[in-house]
């Protein structure tokens, strides 16, 4: 139960979070960030996020090829003492707010030691459009925390 409920203020703190960022702790650069969509693909677009103690929102931008041509995969590794929900922003105002609902998520998260593991696998998606695209992960609460979000789009 209080994973469920952990889980749906993760959502609503993602949808708050989708519409306006409070900030950006990258310290990585997504791979390919001035290359052209197609050219990123098979390639990992990884950063080490910060996030300050509390409720805390983190972004950054990576390059997605044509989404009707180019399946993708999401993996999250979070502490497990902390929540964890990952969105996506388009450049033209799409939100892909699923991309990972709760990093307690049994059926996308394993427990790997004191780690959250989450692996998510996204099929083409024709509505969408190639371009920048910007990955937003939110906590509603706990410590200051680095997670680490590695996206990779392949070919079916």
């Amino acid at each position: 139960m209080t994973r469920g409920l952990a889980g749906m203020a993760v959502g609503v703190l993602l949808a708050l979070a989708a519409a306006g960022c409070t900030g950006g702790g990258a310290t990585g650069h997504p791979a390919g960030s001035t290359a052209s969509p197609a050219s990123v693909a098979g390639r990992p677009q990884a950063a080490s996020l910060s996030m300050s103690a509390g409720r805390s929102s983190v972004q950054y931008e990576i390059t997605a090829p044509d989404p009707a041509r180019y399946a993708f995969d999401v993996t999250v590794t979070a502490p497990a003492s902390v929540d964890i929900g990952v969105s996506i922003r388009t450049w033209y105002g799409a939100i892909l707010p699923s991309i990972l609902v709760s990093s307690h998520d049994a059926s996308a998260c394993q427990l790997r030691g004191s780690e959250d593991l989450c692996f998510e696998r996204f099929p083409l998606l024709p509505a969408q459009h190639a371009g920048r695209w910007t990955v937003v992960a939110a906590k509603p609460s706990g410590p200051a925390t680095t997670i680490r979000i590695v996206i990779t789009f392949v070919k079916p």
